[in-house]
């Protein structure tokens, strides 16, 4: 049997696109919780959005959020659902559409595909 293939959204690798143009921190946790680690380095080296914040839990985990003038997000929200923060659609606008999501539309299959990929035998 093959191997199975995680399907990822149209929607959501538009926001892994966009993402990618975001300037990226990474940090440890220390003795703080992921989201607190987050927040005060945002406090402490005045962060100014949109940022990615890489926070390294453990040495196996790792913990995505996106600082938004929102707030703060995980980075796989801010993925799914790009189009309502202000500053990601300034960077959508500024590289253009057409460049950013090149290809999104007609390269990814649709469900039938991913059926027969996952060889179900029919009865």
């Amino acid at each position: 049997m093959s191997k199975k293939r995680k399907r990822i959204s149209r929607r959501r690798l538009a926001g892994q696109r966009v993402l990618a143009h975001v300037p990226t921190h990474n940090l440890e946790t220390g003795e703080h919780k992921p989201v607190t680690a987050a927040r005060r380095f945002i406090a402490e080296s005045a962060l100014v959005p949109p940022a990615l914040l890489n926070v390294r839990r453990n040495e196996h985990t790792t913990d995505r959020f996106f600082w938004g003038e929102k707030g703060l997000f995980s980075a796989q929200y801010a993925e799914e659902n790009h189009f309502l923060f202000p500053s990601l659609r300034l960077i959508v606008d500024e590289i253009g559409e057409e460049n950013l999501f090149a290809g999104i539309e007609s390269g990814a299959a649709d469900d039938w595909e991913e059926m027969e990929e996952y060889e179900y035998a029919f009865v």
